[in-house]
């Protein structure tokens, strides 16, 4: 899938050590791109690693060809796991991932290593 981003809005929030970013996905003649597809664009984009990425919303807009989007870059995973979610932590991992979380959760067993957030 082809898509364009174009970044918006960047700043740095050093009180939670990480960058906050807006973005405009444009996308025409196609869907809007996953999650996963947006995190890898935008990590290389940056520099920045791929665990540490989190593409926090994406908003459509019914007919259009373009979405804007809210994407965080942690500077470490303490931080991540302090102020992101679980269920966006979960949203940005690939759908075998997320099975895998989601059926440890659900039997009490630790799942927090599959997250893959490495120090």
């Amino acid at each position: 899938m082809t898509f364009d981003i174009e970044i918006i809005e960047e700043k740095k929030n050093p009180l939670i050590d990480r960058t906050e970013i807006k973005i405009r996905i444009e996308h025409f003649g196609a869907g809007t791109p996953n999650r996963l597809e947006i995190k890898k664009k935008i990590a290389a984009l940056k520099n920045a690693k791929d665990p540490l990425t989190i593409v926090h919303k994406i908003q459509t807009h019914y007919g259009s060809t373009h979405d804007v989007g809210l994407v965080n870059i942690y500077d470490n995973a303490k931080e991540l796991q302090f102020f992101e979610p679980f269920h966006i932590q979960v949203r940005n991992l690939p759908l075998d991932k997320r099975n895998e979380i989601y059926q440890a959760k659900a039997k009490k067993e630790p799942y927090k290593h599959l997250f893959g957030y490495a120090e």
